[in-house]
């Protein structure tokens, strides 16, 4: 697979920051693929927006077929209205093993989250 990540500081560069920005979310919708892990599981893979360390997460209970990004803003109105039949936010978090400096003790990661909004494809 050739994800490329995404421009800036290598990964052991970076110090740990619990952060997010709206260009997160934008470069996972771009850069994440959609894979199947098992019958009931299907794998998020793709780089982490700020440090470009590759991960794989698992999604349980649909299939789905492509990523959309959605704003913030948006995903936290969403949550409060009823659901669209098919969509789901999908809140994410880096979950890499590289080192990051001031990274506090049994965590993982860099320390960036975003969300994306995973939908069914039609028919």
């Amino acid at each position: 697979m050739g994800v490329t990540p995404p421009p800036g500081p290598q990964p052991l560069d970076l110090p740990y920051e619990e952060i997010t920005a709206p260009e997160y979310a934008a470069l996972a919708a771009a850069l994440f693929t959609l894979e199947e892990g098992g019958p009931d599981v299907t794998v998020l893979r793709g780089s982490c927006p700020r440090c470009g360390a590759v991960l794989e997460v698992p999604v349980a209970a649909q299939v789905f077929r492509r990523l959309r990004l959605i704003p913030f803003q948006d995903v936290v109105r969403r949550l409060r209205a009823a659901p669209r039949a098919g969509d789901r936010v999908e809140p994410m978090l880096c979950t890499c093993e590289d080192t990051h400096p001031g990274r506090p003790e049994g965590r993982a990661g860099c320390g960036a989250y975003w969300t994306l909004l995973l939908t069914e494809e039609p028919g």
